[in-house]
């Protein structure tokens, strides 16, 4: 009975650890949904612009028509949120958001700089670089702070890590 007992203790520790974790895994996209509906009206625009831009920029890259990425690339740069529709309210509500996310918007907006430059130069080895990375991103974003929106991404989806075909 004692083994039972220690081993049902060890149990609902494990599911409360278990539990902790994943609440803490949610926890960014709870900041997100604290902001102002104006505030994360404009951050779902964004992504959604992105999100539609994503498109055209792989068929401009896979297609070798550099014109076309360097532009699509660039529009993507020049949506920074930060440089947008913000005024100085939703600035200082932005500013409430973990760093990292921050940071990752940055990245991204940097990646597209990177890769409106290897469209201009008209090198689609460096191209095809560029967007992967922009897709990395957008997928480690969305798996770190939209979890719950994204669940195949939560936890690094449900082959965490491994390539198969």
């Amino acid at each position: 009975m004692k083994n039972k007992k220690g081993l049902f203790q060890r149990t609902s520790f494990a599911a409360a650890l278990l539990l902790s974790a994943t609440t803490v895994v949610g926890a960014p996209e709870t900041v997100t949904e604290r902001l102002s509906p104006e505030t994360r009206q404009i951050l779902i625009e964004e992504m959604q612009l992105l999100a539609s831009a994503m498109g055209p920029l792989h068929t401009a890259v896979v297609t070798g028509e550099h014109e076309s990425v360097a532009q699509h690339a660039r529009q993507i740069y020049d949506s920074f949120v930060l440089k947008q529709k913000l005024g100085a309210d939703q600035r200082k509500e932005i500013g409430t958001l973990p760093q990292q996310f921050i940071a990752a918007d940055r990245d991204f907006h940097e990646l597209a700089a990177h890769l409106a430059e290897a469209g201009e130069q008209q090198k689609p080895a460096l191209e095809r670089f560029y967007f992967e990375e922009m897709t990395r991103s957008c997928q480690s974003c969305h798996e770190d702070f939209a979890g719950k929106r994204f669940p195949g991404l939560a936890n690094g989806g449900t082959k965490q890590n491994t390539h198969e075909h």
